[in-house]
């Protein structure tokens, strides 16, 4: 059997990575795994083909992506497989049993290039070594086609512990979903129809619902089987909350592989209310109550346990304080605050968180006095600096008169003259020199 040039190391990712299948009847369409490899040799002995792989051409990194091959229904020796929009081609390797004295012949060796829209159609066959059995070969073929980029379609869709109705259907956009009452998130799980396209989800506001229905039946938990090795679409997963006795309408935005177009899909997901006489759920417990444990409270408006604001608190009312502690702590206080509105402490702290609250009071306090004293202080300064300001103007422009010099002339003498004028030449007759 020709193949491309390829190193051991890629030869061994197609054969692990790659979707690989068994012939056998039965099948349909399911895409066949890695773990259909261990089908028993049951052909009375005549070769047959035993495992078909496909996948894209290896990118610079030496990666290929695994191609999936499913049964045409009803032809046990047709195949087909999709190719992503993103996909320019694929090449096949395959294998034949009983090995040693079987092969393949008459496949491409190389990669097949498709057109986006188109497909191509690869034969295969499968004969004995040397002509031993002397009969005509078996052949099978493989319709591989490409996507072309424009799909909004989702290849499958369910909701986690929830029905849909309609059933599912790709070209179906529409639907009501009966969510189970213990489901608390809204879990949508998902295959695309091509690994290109993204996928979003919004959600409205929720709102009370009209009494839907308390049970019926359910989904398979999972999208799919586990699969062992790598397959070409996995299962994705959106999540959104819902609460009990409310609606909601989710939407799911396709946008298309060559991003050019967009689609919708509309869910109007619906969760049942509790029962009258147990009016709250529990989320816990996964169940409706009458009365919620310690430490919760009902909510008249969302129909479910709370728990409390104090983590140590016992007992609470919406939109109060605690009422009751839990063993080791004690109510703290209920009196200043009124009636539910205290606080849990441990037990002997009590006088400790008052002497402390005492502190902080006069620390406050004395914050306050501080600050009035630095203003007092400002303020002061201010007035003895415009006092000061105003003495100095007075001083250099304001008063005409001078302090006139005294004139003195002995040790023991007063001063005679109070003032001194230089223009009065008698003022210094007056005074005898020695």
């Amino acid at each position: 059997m020709g193949m491309v040039a390829t190193t051991p190391a890629q030869l061994t990712l197609a054969a692990v990575a790659c979707a690989s299948f068994v012939l056998s009847a039965g099948q349909g369409d399911a895409v066949l795994g890695p773990r259909d490899n261990a089908q028993p040799y049951s052909s009375g002995g005549k070769c047959h083909l035993a495992n078909l792989f496909l996948h894209s051409p290896a990118d610079a990194d030496g990666t290929a992506q695994p191609i999936d091959v499913s049964v045409v229904a009803g032809q046990l020796q047709a195949y087909k497989a999709v190719l992503d929009y993103s996909m320019l081609g694929f090449e096949v390797e395959a294998t034949a049993v009983p090995q040693g004295s079987c092969q393949v012949s008459r496949m491409v060796t190389s990669t097949s290039m498709v057109d986006p829209g188109s497909w191509v159609m690869s034969d295969i066959d499968v004969k004995t070594i040397g002509g031993q059995d002397g009969g005509a070969p078996q052949s099978y073929t493989v319709n591989v086609s490409r996507l072309s980029g424009l799909e909004t379609e989702l290849r499958a869709l369910q909701v986690r512990g929830a029905y849909l109705v309609p059933g599912w259907s790709p070209s179906i956009r529409n639907y009501t979903v009966e969510l189970n009452l213990e489901q608390d998130l809204v879990r949508i799980d998902f295959q695309r129809l091509d690994n290109g396209q993204s996928v979003t989800l919004s959600a409205e506001l929720e709102e009370p619902s009209a009494k839907a229905p308390t049970g019926g039946r359910r989904l398979a938990p999972d999208l799919q089987a586990p699969q062992i090795g790598e397959v070409q679409r996995l299962t994705s997963i959106l999540m959104t909350t819902l609460d009990v006795g409310h609606q909601r309408v989710v939407l799911l935005s396709v946008l298309a592989a060559d991003r050019a177009v967009a689609g919708t899909y509309e869910l109007t997901v619906r969760r049942p209310p509790c029962p009258e006489e147990q009016r709250f759920f529990d989320g816990e417990a996964k169940r409706c109550t009458d009365i919620c444990n310690e430490g919760y409270y009902g909510s008249s408006m969302t129909g479910r346990c709370t728990r409390c604001l104090d983590p140590h608190c016992a007992v609470c009312e919406p939109g109060s304080g605690c009422s009751l502690c839990f063993e080791g702590y004690e109510l703290q206080d209920g009196g200043r605050s009124g009636p539910g509105q205290g606080r849990c402490v441990l037990q002997g702290s009590g006088s400790g968180l008052v002497s402390l609250k005492q502190v902080e009071e006069g620390v406050m306090g004395y914050e306050q006095k501080h600050q009035v004293l630095v203003m007092g202080a400002v303020s002061a300064g201010l007035v003895a600096l415009c006092a000061c300001a105003a003495f100095v103007y007075f001083t250099h422009s304001g008063g005409t008169s001078r302090r006139k010099p005294s004139l003195r002339y002995g040790e023991n003498d007063q001063d005679e003259l109070a003032t001194f004028d230089p223009s009065d030449e008698d003022s210094y007759h007056a005074y005898r020199w020695e």
